[in-house]
């Protein structure tokens, strides 16, 4: 009995131990907590990015070392803001109005006698809608909050919203990506079926809009980038799933595949044109004509793919970094000094990938509205069209001036008309009273010489 007696004291006695120390630590967790808390110069408004700052756990969640570094990040921020708020919306309109001036040059019977004009009139259509129901809606949810608002409390737009972003971007990419495509076979098979390749064109851009739009229903579920959209307007969509299966099939399929299948295609566009041109130098002049025709429509073509390739390709890089440093690498606050240091690291990191992702983002706008001076500058045949449309319109504008200049001044020419005939007439009857009066002297002086010879 004593012996078990002594047993319970003891256990007793390391339990006891046990909850000290564990509270001890608490202590220490909660005072570390408190004091790094409590004794932060900057308030938690320093993050302006926040949009309710009654949040709970705002204080753990940034704590002030993120705080600090946010604000030694404040130029690269303001000149990102900077770029997104007030350079986007010029490339909107310049973007827009170049896309619908390429439309309708392509779509004039000189240029849409092949199918190469059929995918380059659907990509202008496509960057438009991208420029217009993404970027032009975007700089009016960060510009408006009205503007968001009428997303906010309507799911129908919401959605609209969402599915519509995604659709024109994921679409202009991957027309990309089969006109690069098509010209390769075109080329590496010259005798293949001409029939009706425009018909095959409207079927392959069909089926790429009908499978653009299935793939852009998935953001119904899934916010991705727009629940941390670098406008910087509050998102109407709830944070589902944000991150996960779903946004490494979306980076998948807007990046690194049409990157790799661009990349791919260019590649072996050069080495089968320079062959071909190599071959076609040596034989008849209407063979270098046709070579010469297929060489310019290639050569655009390049133009095109290289420049998305380029622009595209530094966004993707850093929307795979950031998805890596969320999903894989991601950090939580903890009570522990060393892995609550692990965490602010994590964080000064997404900040600055963030900011980065709009730097590049902001980058990847010019991909939709740049196209035309690639058409004008690569494609002979379009730039001639352009040059005689402009001519004609010249033309036909100083004609309407001269028209409007003609008819303004018909009253005047029409007035200096009847005072010049007056003073005709004026000056005529001036001349005919004076050739009376010289006549008249002439007479008189003539009968006084007769009366003088007479009287003699």
């Amino acid at each position: 009995m004593i012996l078990l007696h002594n047993r319970n004291i003891r256990a007793l006695i390391f339990v006891a131990n046990m909850l000290s120390q564990s509270v001890d630590s608490n202590e220490l967790s909660s005072t570390y907590t408190f004091s790094t808390v409590s004794t932060c110069p900057l308030s938690i408004t320093v993050l302006d990015f926040i949009h309710n700052s009654t949040q709970p756990d705002l204080e753990i969640k940034w704590p002030c070392e993120a705080r600090s570094y946010w604000l030694s990040l404040q130029p690269f921020v303001r000149f990102v803001r900077f770029l997104l708020r007030y350079v986007t919306p010029f490339i909107i309109i310049l973007g827009v109005l170049l896309n619908t001036v390429s439309f309708s040059m392509l779509s004039t019977p000189v240029l849409c006698d092949s199918n190469l004009s059929l995918y380059l009139s659907a990509l202008a259509i496509s960057d438009n809608g991208a420029l217009i129901f993404n970027y032009a809606v975007s700089v009016a949810k960060s510009h408006s909050t009205s503007v968001n608002d009428l997303f906010m409390n309507s799911r129908f737009l919401c959605g609209t919203s969402s599915v519509s972003m995604e659709l024109f971007q994921f679409t202009s990419t991957w027309l990309i990506v089969a006109l690069t495509w098509t010209r390769v076979i075109a080329i590496m098979f010259p005798f293949g079926a001409r029939g009706c390749q425009n018909c095959s064109a409207v079927i392959i851009i069909t089926t790429l809009i009908c499978i653009s739009f299935i793939i852009s229903l998935t953001k119904l579920y899934s916010g991705g980038y727009e629940t941390d959209s670098v406008f910087e307007f509050v998102p109407c969509q709830e944070k589902i799933k944000p991150w996960g299966n779903a946004m490494y099939f979306y980076i998948a399929l807007s990046t690194w595949l049409p990157l790799l299948f661009i990349s791919i295609g260019n590649l072996l566009l050069i080495i089968r044109m320079r062959k071909s041109y190599k071959i076609h130098n040596k034989l008849t002049h209407n063979f270098r004509y046709k070579s010469n025709r297929t060489y310019n429509s290639s050569r655009t073509l390049l133009a095109v793919s290289i420049v998305h390739l380029i622009l595209l390709l530094p966004l993707g890089i850093v929307e795979t970094l950031e998805l890596y440093w969320d999903v894989i690498l991601i950090k939580h606050p903890a009570k522990n000094v060393e892995e609550n240091e692990r965490y602010i690291h994590w964080l000064q990191e997404k900040m600055l990938l963030k900011w980065c992702r709009g730097l590049f983002f902001h980058i990847y706008h010019w991909n939709f509205a740049i196209n035309f001076f690639l058409y004008y500058l690569a494609g002979k045949k379009f730039r001639s069209v352009v040059t005689q449309t402009l001519k004609n319109y010249t033309n036909s504008h100083l004609c309407h001036i001269n028209i409007l200049k003609c008819n303004t001044w018909s009253n005047c020419h029409k007035h200096l008309a009847t005072v010049r005939s007056s003073s005709t007439l004026l000056a005529r009857a001036v001349m005919r009273s004076k050739q009376f009066i010289d006549d008249n002297i002439m007479g008189s002086n003539a009968n006084e010489r007769n009366s003088n010879i007479t009287q003699l």
